[in-house]
């Protein structure tokens, strides 16, 4: 066929000599044909090309070949060809239409120089629906892979030798056998689903691992590549399938699973750790007891993770040790703790080793194995051994004829024998006076018992006598047989003092309860009584019998019983130290108030033993309280009285003062004279502090009255507060200086009023009492979000003995101050707004830092409630403000 080709080239060169005549010819072929130079480009095409594409000639011309192409890697595998001077067969290929895709049989050759060179080349493009070239034929013949052709309703039309060796079957077994008929069943319907999808359009080809059946009904694996041919007008024309034979692949796929699921149940049944790494990216893999170990999974260890598990005091040993092992190929044995993340530590005996996979890479596996109950064991031997060496104890071990073979320090010691004389020795001997008590128990010993305690006596060689108790247990071989024998000697010559002072403390304690005023009493744990009580029959008269059990109920008035009874069932329920107070009759038949005070006494078992107690006649102490109860209502009703005076007091003067200031302000206004103006002048400024003093006891009044200051919220600025309080001070006293420093957020909810009244208040106290020049410093701190600070600070200093009473009312006034023009109520004002507001104030003074006023008030209060002044706890402080330095 080739040289039929080449004939008929010769002929159509030779026959007109026009190249023209061959273009035209070309021109008119019904084969869509095109030209490109040694670059790629279009130079010429023809009308068939242009037709099948939908495009203009004249746009074709001049563009790269392979923008004509839809798969751009195809066409770079065929020119890659051309130019390699290898042939191209024809191919199936994707051109680019005007209104879509066009699929075509590509065939092209390659148009040389003399020298070989590359000239352009030609392309021409068929329906590929008939494969008439036997060049193809053979290729399809050849191919290593399994080709089969069958129509769309699944019939074979032609398979290839590869495809009948991998069935071993022939292509007349083949041919006209349905094609899915050589499928496993089980992979059966996903074949034929995906066939249906491609043969309706759904999809251009796919892909699909499958199990075919071989002639003798085997099954092979296989991987196909299937598509549908199209005809001219885009109809599916037949099925085309590539098959890879992928069994021996697919097999020892199947052994590595296999050997990994091995490995993996290996390692899952591990006794120890198993720690897998790459030399990258470090851990990758532990198995189950690694986890159980360490506590730790392998997403907390992936990467360099694992090191957080090693205790701190171990871990540079144990990373240099790896990473050694790792540079030097070789491997690393040692043991170390482990770091639990509930804080436990464990110990492993750890390997680690280099080694290299199939593939080359630098793979590093280490194993951990729990030794902590090993370790534990030997430090609790080291323990032992030390406790032994340094026992207070005399310890010894004795043969089983009962003479010593070890012995501690604390047996020579005891003793008073040097170790050569204690070797060796009958233990009997070395306790005179009881070596036949020794040399029973020791016969007990022997027989598996343990004796206890056994009391004794050791007179040393210098001759002091101690008193011991010997223990003595059996020692047994692992055969169970006893094999020795453990005697502790334990000194308790100090017990035995304690027990005979105990003993006198207890005589001179029953003497003491005999002589004593207060009647002590025992109960049973149901509160019943047993036990005499000679305190109780002297106030009561009741005889020991009429006492006993709950006889003792018949002493306290009728009335009362009941309720005595209940409460002293509620403090033996309660199991907790109580009391009661009632009305207990006398031997002479009248009355006295008694309170009963009950202690439960426990014992080692968390049980109560008994209850012991005192009971005290109150009569007179209740007397008492009631006379002071009764002047404290009259006190009060005093303070009442006062109280109102004061209000009264306050209200009648303003009046007339109001009235006072007035004429002074209205003669300061009229009178030209300056002797006269000064006058008015000091009348209006004695009359302005006559005026504080009577707002001060005014509030002073209503603090008594109400319990606390009354204080109306609103939203306020304490920096603008401050501002314009300092500025009325300034025009007040010229000479002074006052700095205010502000930081922060300063606004909140607070009284308006009130907060002038305080700042005013401190701050005019720190100008007046200022040492040297009148200078003061206000600070307003609002960086905390829950609270506003409020500092003013001056050179004086207080002494520290006014420190604790200076926010006292009156309390100035009563020292007297040479600076103090006012009634001391100020700062006890001050203090009373802020408690108001939920708030503090607390002075700190000292001769080299000077004075700091600290207020502390929350940002958005609730109004507290002041204790009126007066009321104090039981030691003495203020229910409510503090007199703390801070």
């Amino acid at each position: 066929m080739a040289s039929d080709r080449r004939d008929i080239g010769e002929l159509l060169v030779a026959s007109g000599g026009d190249p023209d005549d061959l273009l035209e010819c070309l021109e008119h072929s019904a084969v869509a044909i095109h030209l490109v130079d040694p670059s790629g480009a279009i130079v010429w095409v023809n009308a068939a090309l242009g037709a099948a594409l939908g495009r203009d000639r004249g746009d074709c011309l001049g563009r790269h070949a392979a923008e004509l192409h839809l798969d751009p890697h195809v066409f770079a595998d065929i020119w890659a060809r051309l130019v390699a001077g290898e042939s191209v067969p024809p191919r199936p290929v994707r051109l680019r239409g005007a209104s879509g895709t066009c699929d075509v049989l590509l065939s092209a050759s390659a148009a040389r120089d003399r020298d070989g060179g590359l000239l352009g080349a030609r392309f021409c493009a068929r329906t590929p629906l008939v494969a008439s070239d036997p060049g193809a034929a053979a290729i399809v013949a050849g191919a290593p892979l399994g080709i089969v052709r069958a129509r769309l309703d699944g019939t074979v039309l032609a398979v290839n030798p590869a495809f009948c060796a991998l069935l071993g079957r022939t292509a007349d077994e083949l041919v006209g056998d349905d094609l899915f008929a050589l499928t496993h069943p089980d992979d059966r319907q996903l074949d034929q689903d995906k066939f249906a999808q491609l043969c309706a359009g759904q999809l251009r080809s796919y892909a699909l691992t499958r199990r075919l059946l071989r002639g003798d009904g085997s099954p092979v694996w296989t991987r196909l590549h299937a598509a549908v041919v199209r005809d001219p007008a885009g109809a599916p024309a037949f099925y085309f399938g590539l098959v890879e034979d992928t069994d021996a692949e697919r097999r020892a796929e199947d052994e590595r699973r296999r050997r990994e699921r091995q490995y993996e149940l290996l390692t899952r049944l591990s006794p120890v750790g198993i720690f897998l790494g790459e030399a990258a990216s470090e851990c990758v893999f532990v198995n189950e007891e690694w986890v159980r170990i360490t506590g730790r999974t392998l997403p907390e260890v992936r990467g360099g993770g694992w090191r957080r598990a090693l205790h701190p005091d171990d871990a540079l040993r144990v990373t240099t040790g790896c990473r050694r092992a790792l540079a030097e190929g070789g491997s690393f044995t040692g043991e170390w703790r482990m770091l639990r993340p509930d804080g436990a530590t464990v110990w492993v005996l750890g390997r680690f080793a280099d080694v290299a996979d199939s593939a080359g890479r630098r793979l590093y596996v280490g194993t951990i194995t729990d030794i902590t109950a090993r370790v534990r064991a030997e430090l609790d031997r080291a323990r032992l051994a030390v406790i032994v060496e340094h026992a207070a104890d005399a310890l010894f071990l004795l043969g089983p004829d009962g003479t010593v073979a070890i012995w501690n320090p604390g047996a020579e010691k005891l003793l008073g024998h040097p170790g050569a004389e204690i070797r060796g020795r009958f233990l009997g001997d070395l306790v005179p006076g009881h070596g036949r008590e020794i040399e029973a128990a020791l016969r007990r010993v022997l027989t598996g018992d343990v004796v206890r305690e056994l009391d004794a006596q050791v007179r040393r060689d210098d001759g002091a006598l101690f008193a011991v108790t010997v223990t003595a247990c059996p020692v047994h071989d692992p055969g169970g047989e006893v094999s020795a024998i453990s005697v502790i000697l334990h000194d308790v010559t100090p017990l035995k003092r304690v027990e005979q002072a105990l003993r006198t403390s207890e005589a001179r304690f029953r003497g003491l309860i005999e002589a004593s005023a207060q009647i002590v009493w025992s109960s049973e744990p149901d509160g019943s009584i047993v036990e005499d009580s000679p305190s109780w029959r002297a106030f009561t008269g009741q005889t020991v019998a009429e006492m006993r059990g709950f006889g003792w109920l018949d002493a306290i008035a009728p009335d009362e019983r009941e309720r005595v009874r209940d409460g002293w069932q509620q403090i033996r329920s309660g199991r907790v130290t109580g009391s009661i107070e009632y009305r207990l009759r006398r031997a002479d038949g009248r009355y006295a108030v008694a309170e009963i005070r009950a202690v439960p006494m426990f014992g080692p078992d968390g049980q109560i033993r008994e209850w012991v107690g005192v009971c005290v006649d109150v009569t007179d102490k209740r007397r008492v309280e009631a006379q002071r109860e009764a002047l404290v209502a009259d006190l009060r009703r005093s303070m009442h009285y006062q109280e109102m005076f004061m209000a009264v007091l306050g209200h009648d003067l303003r009046s007339p003062l109001s009235a006072i200031l007035m004429a002074t302000s209205l003669g300061l206004r009229r009178s030209p004279d300056d002797r006269t103006r000064r006058v008015l002048h000091q009348i209006a400024g004695s009359g302005q502090r006559m005026l504080r003093m009577i707002e001060q006891l005014l509030d002073v009044t209503r603090i008594r009255a109400a319990g606390g200051l009354e204080v109306r919220l609103a939203r306020t600025d304490l920096a603008a507060i401050c501002r314009i309080i300092i500025d009325e001070h300034q025009q007040a006293n010229p000479a002074a200086r006052i700095v205010l420093d502000v930081r922060g957020e300063t606004r909140g909810t607070w009284d308006v009023d009130r907060l002038s009244q305080l700042a005013s208040n401190l701050i005019g106290n720190a100008i007046q009492h200022a040492e040297g020049a009148p200078v003061a410093t206000a600070q307003v701190d609002g960086r905390d979000p829950a609270v506003v600070r409020f500092v003013v600070h001056n050179r004086g200093a207080i002494a520290p003995e006014l420190l604790s009473t200076i926010f006292d009312p009156f309390h100035r006034a009563a020292q007297g101050s040479a600076k103090t023009a006012g009634l001391g109520l100020g700062l006890y004002i001050s203090e009373q707004i802020a408690v108001a507001h939920g708030g503090s104030v607390v002075v700190e003074s000292t001769r080299a830092g000077g004075t700091y006023f600290r207020v502390e008030l929350p940002r958005h209060p609730k109004p507290a409630t002041l204790s009126p002044p007066g009321i104090r706890e039981n030691h003495g402080a203020p229910l409510v403000r503090g007199n703390g330095v801070g």
